[in-house]
Protein backbone atom coordinates (compact mmCIF):
# COMPACT_ATOMS: atom_id res chain seq x y z
CA UNK A 1 0.00 0.00 0.00
CA UNK A 2 2.88 2.37 0.79
CA UNK A 3 4.34 1.75 -2.68
CA UNK A 4 0.97 2.47 -4.30
CA UNK A 5 0.59 5.69 -2.32
CA UNK A 6 4.08 6.85 -3.32
CA UNK A 7 3.39 6.01 -6.96
CA UNK A 8 0.15 7.99 -6.91
CA UNK A 9 1.85 10.95 -5.25
CA UNK A 10 4.63 10.88 -7.85
CA UNK A 11 2.07 10.66 -10.64
CA UNK A 12 -0.09 13.58 -9.55
CA UNK A 13 3.03 15.62 -8.78
CA UNK A 14 3.51 15.82 -12.55
CA UNK A 15 1.28 17.70 -14.97
CA UNK A 16 -1.84 15.78 -15.96
CA UNK A 17 -2.80 14.41 -19.38
CA UNK A 18 -4.41 17.60 -20.71
CA UNK A 19 -2.95 20.66 -22.31
CA UNK A 20 -4.25 23.90 -20.85
CA UNK A 21 -5.87 26.88 -22.55
CA UNK A 22 -5.73 30.13 -20.58
CA UNK A 23 -8.39 32.79 -21.02
CA UNK A 24 -9.33 36.19 -19.68
CA UNK A 25 -12.22 36.07 -17.23
CA UNK A 26 -13.06 39.63 -18.19
CA UNK A 27 -15.75 38.44 -20.60
CA UNK A 28 -17.87 37.76 -17.50
CA UNK A 29 -17.47 41.30 -16.22
CA UNK A 30 -15.11 40.13 -13.47
CA UNK A 31 -11.35 40.55 -13.92
CA UNK A 32 -9.30 37.40 -13.64
CA UNK A 33 -8.31 34.24 -15.49
CA UNK A 34 -9.84 30.92 -16.44
CA UNK A 35 -7.79 27.78 -17.14
CA UNK A 36 -9.42 25.14 -19.33
CA UNK A 37 -8.25 21.53 -19.84
CA UNK A 38 -7.85 20.94 -23.57
CA UNK A 39 -9.73 17.92 -24.99
CA UNK A 40 -11.05 16.97 -21.55
CA UNK A 41 -14.34 15.10 -21.19
CA UNK A 42 -17.14 17.64 -21.06
CA UNK A 43 -18.72 18.85 -18.87
CA UNK A 44 -15.65 19.13 -16.66
CA UNK A 45 -15.61 19.76 -12.90
CA UNK A 46 -15.02 23.40 -12.03
CA UNK A 47 -12.83 24.80 -9.25
CA UNK A 48 -13.14 28.39 -8.08
CA UNK A 49 -9.80 29.62 -6.72
CA UNK A 50 -9.35 32.53 -4.30
CA UNK A 51 -5.97 34.26 -3.99
CA UNK A 52 -4.17 35.43 -0.87
CA UNK A 53 -4.04 39.00 0.46
CA UNK A 54 -2.96 41.57 -2.23
CA UNK A 55 -2.26 38.76 -4.72
CA UNK A 56 -4.00 37.67 -7.94
CA UNK A 57 -4.27 34.72 -10.34
CA UNK A 58 -0.96 35.47 -12.04
CA UNK A 59 0.76 34.72 -8.73
CA UNK A 60 -0.51 31.12 -8.97
CA UNK A 61 -0.26 30.45 -12.70
CA UNK A 62 1.69 27.18 -12.48
CA UNK A 63 -0.49 25.86 -9.66
CA UNK A 64 -3.71 26.66 -11.51
CA UNK A 65 -2.38 25.16 -14.76
CA UNK A 66 -1.44 22.05 -12.78
CA UNK A 67 -5.02 21.64 -11.60
CA UNK A 68 -6.41 22.31 -15.08
CA UNK A 69 -4.09 19.72 -16.62
CA UNK A 70 -5.84 17.11 -14.48
CA UNK A 71 -9.21 17.92 -16.00
CA UNK A 72 -10.56 20.83 -13.95
CA UNK A 73 -11.88 24.12 -15.27
CA UNK A 74 -10.23 26.60 -12.89
CA UNK A 75 -11.85 30.01 -12.33
CA UNK A 76 -9.65 32.61 -10.63
CA UNK A 77 -11.02 36.15 -10.18
CA UNK A 78 -8.54 39.00 -9.72
CA UNK A 79 -10.70 41.08 -7.40
CA UNK A 80 -10.37 42.43 -3.85
CA UNK A 81 -6.61 42.90 -4.09
CA UNK A 82 -6.31 46.03 -1.99
CA UNK A 83 -4.59 46.04 1.42
CA UNK A 84 -8.06 46.27 3.00
CA UNK A 85 -10.29 43.92 1.01
CA UNK A 86 -13.90 43.18 1.86
CA UNK A 87 -13.83 39.44 2.48
CA UNK A 88 -17.55 38.92 1.94
CA UNK A 89 -17.40 40.82 -1.35
CA UNK A 90 -14.49 38.61 -2.40
CA UNK A 91 -16.61 35.51 -1.76
CA UNK A 92 -19.49 37.05 -3.72
CA UNK A 93 -17.19 37.86 -6.66
CA UNK A 94 -15.86 34.30 -6.68
CA UNK A 95 -19.39 32.92 -6.69
CA UNK A 96 -20.44 35.22 -9.54
CA UNK A 97 -17.40 34.26 -11.61
CA UNK A 98 -18.23 30.57 -11.21
CA UNK A 99 -21.82 31.18 -12.29
CA UNK A 100 -20.71 33.11 -15.38
CA UNK A 101 -18.28 30.39 -16.43
CA UNK A 102 -20.99 27.75 -16.06
CA UNK A 103 -22.91 29.52 -18.83
CA UNK A 104 -19.99 29.80 -21.27
CA UNK A 105 -18.28 27.66 -23.88
CA UNK A 106 -14.67 27.56 -22.81
CA UNK A 107 -11.25 27.18 -24.36
CA UNK A 108 -11.70 26.24 -27.99
CA UNK A 109 -15.41 25.79 -27.51
CA UNK A 110 -15.42 22.07 -26.75
CA UNK A 111 -15.52 22.16 -22.95
CA UNK A 112 -18.27 23.23 -20.59
CA UNK A 113 -18.11 23.53 -16.82
CA UNK A 114 -20.23 21.03 -14.91
CA UNK A 115 -22.82 22.66 -12.59
CA UNK A 116 -23.11 19.37 -10.67
CA UNK A 117 -19.41 19.33 -9.75
CA UNK A 118 -18.30 22.64 -8.25
CA UNK A 119 -15.33 22.87 -5.90
CA UNK A 120 -13.49 25.68 -4.16
CA UNK A 121 -9.84 26.22 -3.33
CA UNK A 122 -7.79 29.05 -1.92
CA UNK A 123 -4.56 30.15 -0.32
CA UNK A 124 -4.14 32.23 2.82
CA UNK A 125 -6.92 34.81 2.91
CA UNK A 126 -8.40 33.08 -0.15
CA UNK A 127 -8.66 29.81 1.78
CA UNK A 128 -10.81 31.58 4.36
CA UNK A 129 -12.86 33.17 1.58
CA UNK A 130 -13.41 29.72 0.04
CA UNK A 131 -14.81 28.55 3.38
CA UNK A 132 -17.07 31.61 3.55
CA UNK A 133 -18.48 30.83 0.12
CA UNK A 134 -18.92 27.14 0.95
CA UNK A 135 -21.09 28.21 3.89
CA UNK A 136 -23.35 30.16 1.51
CA UNK A 137 -23.80 27.61 -1.29
CA UNK A 138 -25.28 24.15 -1.01
CA UNK A 139 -23.86 22.92 -4.33
CA UNK A 140 -20.18 22.79 -3.34
CA UNK A 141 -18.67 19.34 -3.73
CA UNK A 142 -15.29 19.93 -2.05
CA UNK A 143 -13.21 22.70 -0.48
CA UNK A 144 -9.38 22.72 -0.44
CA UNK A 145 -7.75 25.29 1.85
CA UNK A 146 -4.00 25.95 1.89
CA UNK A 147 -2.68 27.80 4.96
CA UNK A 148 -5.94 29.64 5.74
CA UNK A 149 -6.09 32.94 7.57
CA UNK A 150 -9.09 34.35 9.39
CA UNK A 151 -11.72 36.44 7.64
CA UNK A 152 -14.41 38.92 8.60
CA UNK A 153 -17.03 37.51 8.96
CA UNK A 154 -15.28 34.58 10.58
CA UNK A 155 -14.73 31.57 8.32
CA UNK A 156 -14.38 29.39 11.41
CA UNK A 157 -17.77 30.51 12.72
CA UNK A 158 -19.35 29.71 9.34
CA UNK A 159 -17.58 26.34 9.04
CA UNK A 160 -20.01 24.71 11.44
CA UNK A 161 -22.66 24.97 8.70
CA UNK A 162 -20.56 23.37 5.92
CA UNK A 163 -21.35 19.79 4.95
CA UNK A 164 -18.95 19.61 1.98
CA UNK A 165 -15.75 17.59 2.46
CA UNK A 166 -12.73 19.75 3.19
CA UNK A 167 -8.97 19.54 2.83
CA UNK A 168 -6.99 21.69 5.23
CA UNK A 169 -3.25 22.25 4.74
CA UNK A 170 -1.26 23.94 7.50
CA UNK A 171 2.45 24.43 8.11
CA UNK A 172 4.47 23.15 11.05
CA UNK A 173 5.36 26.17 13.15
CA UNK A 174 3.22 28.45 10.99
CA UNK A 175 2.07 31.78 12.39
CA UNK A 176 -1.52 31.04 11.29
CA UNK A 177 -1.72 27.61 12.91
CA UNK A 178 -4.53 28.79 15.20
CA UNK A 179 -6.66 29.82 12.19
CA UNK A 180 -6.26 26.34 10.70
CA UNK A 181 -7.05 24.78 14.08
CA UNK A 182 -10.27 26.78 14.42
CA UNK A 183 -11.45 25.72 10.96
CA UNK A 184 -10.60 22.08 11.65
CA UNK A 185 -12.58 21.96 14.88
CA UNK A 186 -15.60 23.82 13.49
CA UNK A 187 -15.93 22.06 10.12
CA UNK A 188 -19.16 20.04 10.09
CA UNK A 189 -18.45 17.87 7.07
CA UNK A 190 -15.62 15.36 6.71
CA UNK A 191 -12.24 17.08 7.04
CA UNK A 192 -8.72 15.92 6.20
CA UNK A 193 -6.07 18.10 7.85
CA UNK A 194 -2.49 17.60 6.71
CA UNK A 195 0.30 19.52 8.40
CA UNK A 196 3.22 20.08 6.06
CA UNK A 197 6.54 19.65 7.80
CA UNK A 198 8.70 21.67 5.38
CA UNK A 199 6.31 24.30 4.07
CA UNK A 200 6.18 28.08 4.24
CA UNK A 201 2.67 29.50 4.61
CA UNK A 202 3.25 32.24 2.03
CA UNK A 203 5.33 29.95 -0.22
CA UNK A 204 2.54 28.94 -2.60
CA UNK A 205 2.75 32.39 -4.21
CA UNK A 206 4.88 32.20 -7.35
CA UNK A 207 7.23 34.77 -8.79
CA UNK A 208 10.55 36.43 -8.08
CA UNK A 209 11.84 35.85 -4.54
CA UNK A 210 12.78 39.54 -4.46
CA UNK A 211 9.25 40.48 -3.39
CA UNK A 212 9.71 38.65 -0.11
CA UNK A 213 11.97 41.46 1.05
CA UNK A 214 9.06 43.88 1.12
CA UNK A 215 6.99 41.46 3.20
CA UNK A 216 4.39 40.58 0.56
CA UNK A 217 5.30 36.95 -0.11
CA UNK A 218 7.95 34.30 0.27
CA UNK A 219 7.83 32.12 -2.88
CA UNK A 220 9.07 28.64 -2.07
CA UNK A 221 9.31 25.93 -4.72
CA UNK A 222 9.39 23.13 -2.16
CA UNK A 223 6.06 24.34 -0.77
CA UNK A 224 4.62 24.56 -4.28
CA UNK A 225 5.82 21.05 -5.20
CA UNK A 226 4.27 19.68 -2.00
CA UNK A 227 0.93 21.50 -2.16
CA UNK A 228 0.06 21.02 -5.85
CA UNK A 229 -0.25 17.20 -5.79
CA UNK A 230 -2.16 17.31 -2.50
CA UNK A 231 -4.71 19.70 -4.01
CA UNK A 232 -4.97 17.80 -7.29
CA UNK A 233 -5.23 14.35 -5.72
CA UNK A 234 -7.86 15.47 -3.22
CA UNK A 235 -10.02 17.19 -5.86
CA UNK A 236 -9.67 14.26 -8.26
CA UNK A 237 -11.26 11.88 -5.76
CA UNK A 238 -13.78 14.15 -4.00
CA UNK A 239 -14.90 16.37 -6.88
CA UNK A 240 -14.09 14.45 -10.05
CA UNK A 241 -15.11 11.16 -8.43
CA UNK A 242 -11.96 9.22 -9.38
CA UNK A 243 -11.51 6.55 -6.71
CA UNK A 244 -7.96 5.92 -7.95
CA UNK A 245 -6.86 8.86 -5.81
CA UNK A 246 -8.92 8.04 -2.71
CA UNK A 247 -5.81 7.98 -0.48
CA UNK A 248 -5.64 11.77 -0.77
CA UNK A 249 -8.99 12.07 1.02
CA UNK A 250 -8.31 9.35 3.57
CA UNK A 251 -7.34 10.74 6.99
CA UNK A 252 -5.89 7.33 7.87
CA UNK A 253 -3.24 7.68 5.16
CA UNK A 254 -0.04 9.60 5.79
CA UNK A 255 1.57 11.17 2.75
CA UNK A 256 5.19 12.17 2.29
CA UNK A 257 6.35 15.23 4.27
CA UNK A 258 2.97 15.55 6.00
CA UNK A 259 1.43 14.72 9.36
CA UNK A 260 -2.27 13.94 9.51
CA UNK A 261 -3.78 16.14 12.23
CA UNK A 262 -6.59 14.69 14.36
CA UNK A 263 -8.96 16.20 16.92
CA UNK A 264 -7.08 14.36 19.65
CA UNK A 265 -3.78 15.83 18.49
CA UNK A 266 -5.21 19.35 18.59
CA UNK A 267 -6.59 18.76 22.09
CA UNK A 268 -3.19 17.50 23.25
CA UNK A 269 -1.42 20.51 21.75
CA UNK A 270 -3.91 22.80 23.45
CA UNK A 271 -3.23 21.09 26.79
CA UNK A 272 0.52 21.49 26.25
CA UNK A 273 0.05 25.18 25.44
CA UNK A 274 -2.03 25.69 28.58
CA UNK A 275 0.47 23.84 30.77
CA UNK A 276 3.27 26.10 29.60
CA UNK A 277 1.24 29.30 29.71
CA UNK A 278 0.99 31.96 32.38
CA UNK A 279 -0.81 30.95 35.61
CA UNK A 280 -3.65 33.40 34.91
CA UNK A 281 -4.25 31.81 31.49
CA UNK A 282 -4.33 28.33 33.03
CA UNK A 283 -6.84 29.49 35.63
CA UNK A 284 -9.04 31.17 33.01
CA UNK A 285 -9.11 28.10 30.74
CA UNK A 286 -9.84 25.75 33.63
CA UNK A 287 -12.79 27.89 34.72
CA UNK A 288 -14.23 28.48 31.24
CA UNK A 289 -13.41 25.06 29.87
CA UNK A 290 -12.22 26.67 26.64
Amino acid sequence: MATKTKALLDKVNRRGPHGVDTGDLGFTGTPGAVFVPRDAPSPAPVVGFAHDWTKGPRDYTDTLKHLASWGFVVVAPATDRSPRPNHQHFADHLSAAIEDVLQAKLGRGGVRADPRRIGLAGHGLGAGVAALLASQRTDIGAVAMAFPTETVPSAADRAMTIDAPGLLLSASGGVHAEDARALHLAWRGPIVHRRLEKAIETGLVEGAPLIKYVGLADPDRRTQRTVRPLLAGYLLTTLAGDATYSVFADPEKTLKDTVTVTDAMLDEEDDDLMAGGPPLLRLFKSVTGS
